[in-house]
């Protein structure tokens, strides 16, 4: 059965350093979507645009794990408002841990 699938970037602390979405059938189709997002958190990290360390707890990046879970949702369209919302929170903490 098709679902939305979350890969995540995570500090040991599992604060999220950032995620994808995406749906797939199974557990190992859903694995492709490491691939982007390492390859974003690669270029992020390269252009200085995050740093190389956990916003929250200062984990270095050499720490940071990659993983992917099977979300509740059956399609992109019935997860975009939790996703969106979830996003939205976490730039709120991203705001205040900013300063």
């Amino acid at each position: 059965m098709r679902r939305v699938w979350i890969a995540q970037c995570l500090c040991p602390a599992r604060h999220a350093i950032l995620a994808v979405a995406g749906e797939a059938e199974e557990e190992t189709a859903s694995q492709t979507l490491l691939v982007p997002l390492r390859e974003e958190i690669a270029l992020l990290l390269a252009s200085g645009t995050i740093n190389p360390f956990c916003g929250i707890c200062l984990s270095p990046d050499d720490t940071w794990k990659y993983e992917v879970g099977r979300t509740r949702f059956r399609t992109m369209d019935e997860a975009k408002p939790s996703l969106r919302k979830s996003e939205a929170e976490q730039a709120e903490v991203r705001r205040f841990m900013d300063g």
